[in-house]
C-alpha cells in the first residue's frame, strides 16, 4: 500500500497538507480527523505501530494540592482519562502550600506552552488571596478550570460540588435518625468550601442544636474536633472530608464511644477506602467523573474555536452514601424500637 502524503489524503478525504500537520504534531485539526489520519497512516507503514496517536501540542496542567487525601488521586485519574479520551496530554503540579509556590507552578504551565489549566482546591477558594497568577493564564488566552471555589472577580469557569445539597441530605438522613445535636467538623472557614457548608449547615432549621468545630482537613484534625464535640453533646458528626471522618472514628474510640451507637459519623468525598473502615463510614460522594469530565472540556475548548468563552459556573450534586457508620441516636424512638424489635425476635422480614 502507498504511505505517500497523498495516499493517506486521498483515503481520509483530506488535503495534504492536513495530513502534514497531523504527522508533524501541529495544531488546527479537529480531533476526529487526526484520529483517522494517524490510523490511516500507521496502517500504511507511515508511522511505527508504536508510535502514539496523541497531538503533542494538546498538554493540560493539572494543579492539585497532594496526593495524600486519596480524592485528590482520584481527581487526577479521572481527568487523565478524559484527556486521554480526547487525545490530549497532562502536567501535573502540586504541594503548592502557598501562593508564591503556585504560582511559580502556573508560570511552570505557560512555559511549557499549556492548552488549558485545571485547579483542583487551589488557592482561588481563599478569598484574602490576589488573583493576578490566574489572570496570566486567561491574559494569556488559556482556558481556565477552577474546581471547588468560586470568585466573582476573574472570567473563569468554576466546576463545584453542591456543598449546600450534601449538608442538606446529610442533617436529613441525620435527623431521621432521631438525633438532635449533630455538630459539623470543617477545616478553615475562610475557604470557599468550609464557608458554603457552614452557612447551609448553620441555615438547617432549629429543630437541632448545631456546633462547629473547625480544625483542618486531616486525620489529626478529624480526631480533634470529634472530642470537641462530643464534649459539647453531639450525638452525631458531619465531617468535611474522609480523611476526617477517619480521624473521627479514632477520635471517638479514643473516648470510649462507639459509632453508630454512641456517635453517629457521616464522611465527604467517597474515596475508596471508605467503605473498608470499621464500621464502613457513610458518607457523601462528590460526581468527581462528572466534574472532571466538565472541567477537562473547559480546558480543551480553546485553539479550534474563534471565540473565547464567557464566564461559566456549573454546580453538581453530590450523592449521600448509607453504610454502617449512621444510626439511631441514643435514647431515641427509633433506637428504642430497634432494641425492642430485637428484644421480640422481629427481623422485620
Amino acid at each position: 500500500m502507498g504511505s505517500r502524503l497523498i495516499d493517506i489524503a486521498d483515503e481520509a478525504g483530506v488535503s495534504e497538507a492536513t495530513v502534514s500537520r497531523v504527522l508533524n504534531g501541529r495544531g488546527g485539526v479537529n480531533e476526529e480527523t487526526r484520529r483517522s489520519v494517524l490510523e490511516i497512516a500507521r496502517r500504511r507503514g507511515r508511522l511505527s505501530a508504536r508510535q502514539p496517536a496523541v497531538s503533542h501540542e494538546r498538554t493540560v496542567g493539572v494543579m492539585v494540592p497532594d496526593l495524600d487525601n486519596q480524592v485528590f488521586s482520584v481527581w487526577l485519574e479521572r481527568i487523565e482519562a478524559h484527556l486521554h479520551a480526547s487525545g490530549a496530554a497532562l502536567l501535573v503540579g502540586m504541594r503548592a502550600r502557598t501562593p508564591e509556590r503556585e504560582r511559580e507552578t502556573l508560570d511552570r504551565f505557560l512555559l511549557a506552552g499549556v492548552n488549558g489549566v485545571i485547579m483542583v482546591s487551589g488557592f482561588h477558594a481563599r478569598a484574602e488571596v490576589p488573583l493576578e497568577a490566574y489572570r496570566d493564564v486567561t491574559r494569556a488566552g488559556i482556558p481556565l478550570a477552577l474546581v471547588n471555589g468560586v470568585r466573582d472577580d476573574i472570567d473563569a469557569a468554576f466546576v463545584s460540588s453542591d456543598d449546600a445539597h450534601a449538608i442538606d441530605v446529610s442533617m436529613h438522613h441525620l435527623r431521621e435518625l432521631g438525633h438532635r445535636v449533630i455538630g459539623l467538623a470543617v477545616g478553615d472557614e475562610h475557604t470557599w468550601p468550609v464557608r458554603r457548608k457552614v452557612a447551609a449547615f448553620e441555615a438547617s432549621g432549629s429543630a437541632v442544636e448545631r456546633p462547629i468545630a473547625f480544625t483542618d482537613f486531616s486525620y489529626g484534625g478529624g480526631y480533634e474536633a470529634a472530642v470537641e464535640l462530643v464534649r459539647l453533646g453531639a450525638t452525631a458528626i458531619i465531617c468535611g472530608s474522609d480523611v476526617m471522618a477517619a480521624g473521627a472514628l479514632e477520635g471517638l474510640a479514643s473516648v470510649g464511644l462507639s459509632v453508630p451507637e454512641d456517635v453517629s459519623v457521616i464522611g465527604y468525598d467517597d474515596v475508596p477506602w471508605a467503605a473498608l473502615t470499621t464500621p464502613p463510614l457513610t458518607t457523601v460522594r462528590q460526581g468527581v467523573d462528572a466534574m472532571a469530565r466538565a472541567a477537562v472540556r473547559v480546558a480543551l475548548r480553546g485553539g479550534e474555536e474563534s471565540r473565547r468563552p464567557l464566564r461559566t459556573e456549573l454546580e453538581v450534586k453530590p450523592q449521600l452514601i448509607v453504610r454502617a457508620s449512621t444510626g439511631a441516636a441514643p435514647g431515641s424512638v427509633t433506637r428504642r424500637a430497634a432494641r425492642a424489635d430485637v428484644g421480640t425476635g422481629a427481623s422485620g422480614r
